[in-house]
């Protein structure tokens, strides 16, 4: 199966489940072809505009280790919570993603990316866009056992259906 879209995404841990969740599917076959953009809350989440103002550096500056430096940011903040605000964990994500350079943070383009996103109706993160109307996904974590692929598949086709708005299970 093949699952493509711009995700947007903070460091929040509904991001961190959704990532977890593509990685099961990653590992059972999907091929993943995202393009994950900075969206900055309006709630003031000093971790989250830290950690994507990094991210953004990257992109910008070696876009070959965007996608591993912002795996290793994601990791250190969810399984050690590292604070992004500390040039320490910006170091070891980078050393992770082997970058060399310093990374000067880019907060211009967050707020550039999260105008994009709430020109497309974005309100929360991790919130998905492909050619229609947008579609914010919140798993948990038995979302990364079973049949991953199914529950995949289930995103895409409503992805695809333009005529679904809402589908929410109480949390």
């Amino acid at each position: 199966m093949r699952f493509e879209g711009r995700v947007y995404y903070d460091f929040s841990p509904q991001v961190w489940r959704f990532y977890r969740f593509l990685a099961a599917a990653g590992k059972k076959g999907a091929v993943l072809r995202l393009d994950w953009r900075s969206f900055l809350a309006d709630d003031g989440d000093v971790q989250s505009a830290a950690g994507l103002a990094l991210v953004e550096a990257v992109r910008r500056d070696s876009p070959d280790q965007h996608g591993a430096f912002l795996q290793a940011l994601l990791a250190l903040r969810h399984l050690e919570d590292a604070d992004l605000t500390d040039p320490r964990t910006a170091a070891a994500a980078a050393e992770a993603a082997g970058l060399t350079a310093a990374i000067e943070p880019n907060p211009g383009a967050v707020m550039a990316s999260t105008g994009e996103g709430r020109s497309l109706d974005v309100t929360g993160t991790p919130t998905i866009h492909r050619h229609g109307p947008i579609l914010r996904v919140d798993v948990n974590p038995a979302a990364y056992e079973g049949d991953v692929l199914e529950r995949l598949s289930r995103i895409d086709a409503v992805l695809e259906d333009d005529g679904i708005w809402v589908l929410e299970k109480p949390g």
